[in-house]
């Protein structure tokens, strides 16, 4: 089937473009090539080109949210006859296999969406937070655990039916509660299930436990300034019963993406090493801190849960 990567993406700062074109890496590196990647630009002020990559760049005039931004993208991948939509964030980075996983996914069964797996890229105490709390992790649907609540639109696909029939809402002007929004409605009609082996990484962007409090404390706060309009569509939220793919596996072993075996392009260690190259060009601190005192933290990238059952369908790993 033909994929297309969509890439919503508002630049402001240089650590902004750096993570751009750390994701562009990993995407060029995939296992199995997107037939397309689209990057939407959402009337980014810092300027940039991205004439040396392979993708079709789509500037907007003005800044109507990332919702609007993946509408655009889209419209011209169902145009250009696209049967698999994928999505992802610019300060992620994909896995080698995060595409072909996703793709083989939706390809062999009958769900019309799918989600993966979501780590923290850096090593603070605030990125462990997020794994244990699942912020960016999908959540099961109870009592079965057979399909997925929802999942954030940063390690998201749907096939091309899906897409046309359920687009994102652009009342939603930032990127907080736009992919609960759809995946409530996509669920009044498909299943959205989960592929545990895709595996992805998000760049929360702390430069310490300490200095990254108060970015913490604001990302919540914007997640929080959708509830009206999500509640307004969707009370179901006040009933519907769901949990984070990661509970329960807070007595896994550590899974370090450097000490998984090396693979043909760009390695996760080598994106690791670049990406300290460019925090120590912009001046941005890395994992050493603020002080330029180690931040030694034990950080676990949880699998999902373990479930036995025969009749969960899973993407099965190669």
């Amino acid at each position: 089937m033909s994929s297309a990567l969509v890439i919503p993406c508002h630049i402001r700062t240089r650590w902004d473009l750096n993570c751009l074109l750390r994701l562009l890496d990993s995407v060029r590196d995939q296992s199995t090539p997107f037939a397309r990647v689209y990057v939407v630009d959402d009337a980014s002020p810092l300027k940039y080109s991205l004439a040396d990559r392979d993708v079709e760049y789509v500037a907007l005039e003005t800044n109507g949210g990332p919702a609007r931004a993946r509408n655009v993208a889209v419209a011209k991948a169902l145009a250009a006859r696209h049967e698999l939509v994928f999505f992802t964030d610019h300060d992620c980075i994909l896995d080698p296999d995060w595409h072909g996983h996703m793709a083989r996914f939706l390809s062999d069964t009958d769900f019309a969406a799918v989600g993966g797996m979501t780590y923290s890229w850096g090593s603070t105490l605030l990125d462990r937070y997020h794994e244990i709390n699942g912020t960016l992790a999908g959540k099961w649907l109870l009592p079965e655990r057979r399909e997925l609540w929802y999942m954030p639109s940063l390690n998201f696909g749907m096939k091309a039916y899906a897409a046309q029939e359920f687009p994102f809402d652009e009342r939603f002007p930032h990127a907080a509660g736009e992919d609960v929004d759809l995946c409530l409605r996509l669920r009044s009609k498909y299943r959205i299930g989960l592929c545990a082996p895709a595996k992805l990484w998000h760049d929360f962007g702390y430069s310490s436990t300490v200095t990254g409090f108060w970015r913490f404390i604001k990302l919540f706060m914007k997640y929080k300034s959708s509830s009206a309009t999500l509640y307004e569509g969707h009370t179901v939220l006040m009933w519907d019963a769901s949990e984070s793919i990661f509970e329960g596996n807070q007595h896994e072993p550590d899974l370090r993406p450097e000490d998984e075996a090396p693979r043909d392009g760009t390695s996760i260690s080598g994106l690791r090493r670049r990406d300290q190259a460019l925090r120590q060009e912009i001046g941005k601190p890395g994992p050493l801190g603020a002080h330029g005192r180690t931040e030694v933290h034990r950080v676990v990238h949880l699998p999902v849960v373990q479930d036995t059952s025969s009749s969960l369908l899973r993407c099965q790993g190669q």
